[in-house]
């Protein structure tokens, strides 16, 4: 596969974005099973370069994510405007 595209696993995990030689490679969205996301970019199925990570709570987390690590998150906050 080459190209854009969305792949659902039997899992429930959803993966939207740019393919590669049949992997993820490029920009992407990965909805986990449980709701969280990644949104960011990819490199040979793994998670590399910047991202958010939303979490089960809506919780933001912005960075670097090389594999299965993530140094340096930080908490992106929303802020809104009070009249």
């Amino acid at each position: 596969m080459n190209g854009r595209g969305a792949l659902q696993h039997p899992s429930g995990a959803l993966y939207e974005g740019e393919l590669k030689g049949n992997m993820y490679h490029g920009t992407g969205t990965y909805t986990f099973p449980d709701g969280s996301t990644y949104k960011g970019h990819f490199h040979n199925n793994r998670l590399k370069g910047d991202g958010a990570f939303t979490d089960t709570q809506g919780l933001v987390w912005i960075g670097e994510f090389l594999g299965k690590a993530a140094l340096g998150l930080k908490m992106q906050h929303t802020y809104t405007k009070q009249a």
